[in-house]
């Protein structure tokens, strides 16, 4: 018998993701985009993550006005951090037609649970999900 979680991660929505931006490229993308030098870039970049670090050790919330970063702890005592991104992001990319990237599954968009499970046991009679 197949588990609910399996009609899930058969048939959700995913989003195919392309090739990991590589932090030259994305220096060099900054570049671009503004007077500032690739070095000059850089050392502002690894200024932030020392900046970061030291605040989050002083248990601070972060924002560094691109993204909020918070600390927390594990039950076996390892530090996590988790990382907001700023709303003008997650709205830009929430805008209707802004994504040019491709969906897996994209037909499914708006699908409740329950349905895909429905189409879970239609497609595999022999491994019904109960219920």
């Amino acid at each position: 018998m197949a588990k609910h979680i399996q009609a899930i991660a058969a048939y959700r929505p995913r989003i195919i993701r392309g090739k990991t931006v590589s932090e030259e490229r994305y220096i060099e993308l900054m570049t671009q985009r503004s007077i500032l030098s690739a070095g000059i870039i850089k050392n502002v970049h690894e200024n932030e993550i020392e900046n970061v670090i030291s605040l989050l050790q002083d248990s601070y919330v972060v924002h560094t006005g691109n993204v909020i970063y918070t600390l927390s702890i594990t039950l076996d005592g390892k530090y996590e951090v988790n990382v907001k991104p700023h709303r003008r992001i997650v709205e830009a990319l929430n805008t209707s037609g802004a994504f040019r990237g491709e969906i897996a599954n994209a037909e499914n968009i708006g699908k409740s649970s329950d349905e895909l499970v429905e189409m879970w046991n239609e497609k595999h009679p022999d491994n019904l999900i109960g219920g």
